[in-house]
């Protein structure tokens, strides 16, 4: 009876280090995919952003309308690039948007560190909003300033990249 009784915890004990082991190995996988996952989307985003800054001209023929509205806040001027009025059916888009003043922000995006949106027309959502700060005390109508755009998309089947670049 004692062999038995021995036999069976010796047995229940190997299953309990086995499954804990299991599970905390499980644990550390995940972990590291989320960490990937996260390093590969900061890598897309610096990708992008040093592309962006060297693109001196905008594509001509774009699907859709881009615009971008400057607004004066206390200290900063926010600027707001809305991506808009698809022609198409415009799918799974990444877009970013980078400026060429000083800053401790991050700049504004969508479908990098999120997911990606699909504009098509006459339907929700109507548009693509970035919206970003640049610090500046004075006047907006004496600010300057350059905004670069990348857009990433799918049109017709193909998947594109297009700039768009606008100086205040």
């Amino acid at each position: 009876m004692k062999k038995q009784i021995i036999i069976v915890l010796t047995i229940l004990s190997i299953f309990l280090v086995v499954g804990c082991t299991n599970v905390k190995d499980k644990e550390k996988v995940d972990k590291i995919q989320k960490t990937n996952k996260i390093e590969s989307k900061k890598d897309t985003y610096i990708k992008y952003v040093k592309r962006l800054k060297k693109i001196t001209t905008s594509d001509q023929e774009l699907p859709f309308k881009v615009d971008v509205v400057y607004e004066q806040m206390a200290e900063e001027i926010r600027f707001q690039v809305v991506i808009d009025e698809p022609t198409g059916e415009i799918k799974n888009i990444r877009a970013l948007a980078i400026h060429d003043k000083q800053t401790d922000d991050v700049f504004p995006s969508v479908g990098i560190f999120d997911d990606k949106v699909s504009l098509v027309p006459n339907k929700k959502p109507s548009g693509v909003i970035l919206v970003g700060y640049i610090p500046y005390e004075g006047d907006i109508d004496d600010f300057e300033a350059e905004i670069k755009v990348l857009i990433e998309y799918e049109y017709e089947g193909n998947v594109k990249t297009s700039y768009y670049l606008t100086k205040k």
